[in-house]
């Protein structure tokens, strides 16, 4: 079973302003691929956000926008089973969608946060953000970079699956 997991950074308190996409690649409950690109936003980085992930306007200049890789994005996804830590990531494609005026493809979500909640009790009632829930789970990774924590949500993920003997369909059918 394929599934891919998704997670983005963004410029400015505007979810539409992706300026870092990563994703993992998850087979048969294995990392077996990754991508991961600096988006230029064509927005302002607010300070906030740069304190959060580090990536600068500097840093994206001359990088593709959301629209170069759109097409890379609609074919990994469309139709596939993509794990999210949140709804942030989620709206966050849908506004670019519309800032854009791209059409949405078809994808299956499935969010980390819930199969969390769903799994271990202590996440039931909150502390179920993805630095925590991996601190807890020994997953170890780099917080605010887009690949990383694309693929700590992941493997979040795969401990659930791991944990209830649920694969990654179950999980669908229970959300």
């Amino acid at each position: 079973m394929r599934f891919y997991s998704l997670d983005v950074e963004t410029a400015n308190h505007d979810q539409s302003s992706i300026c870092q996409i990563g994703v993992g690649i998850f087979e048969d409950f294995e990392l077996v691929d990754t991508w991961k690109s600096y988006i230029d936003p064509q927005d302002s980085f607010h300070w906030f956000m740069i304190d959060i992930h580090g990536i600068t306007a500097r840093m994206v200049k001359g990088k593709p926008t959301f629209p170069k890789v759109y097409p890379v994005l609609r074919q990994m996804f469309e139709n596939n089973i993509v794990v999210h830590h949140s709804h942030f990531d989620r709206t966050a494609f849908q506004k670019a969608f519309v800032k854009y005026g791209l059409e949405p493809f078809e994808v299956q979500w499935l969010d980390s946060v819930r199969v969390a909640k769903h799994t271990w009790e202590e996440f039931s009632d909150g502390g179920y953000n993805l630095e925590h829930v991996a601190y807890r789970l020994g997953i170890e990774f780099q917080h605010h970079d887009a690949l990383e924590d694309s693929i700590a949500c992941g493997k979040i993920v795969l401990e659930a699956c791991k944990n209830t003997n649920c694969n990654i369909n179950d999980w669908l059918k229970i959300f």
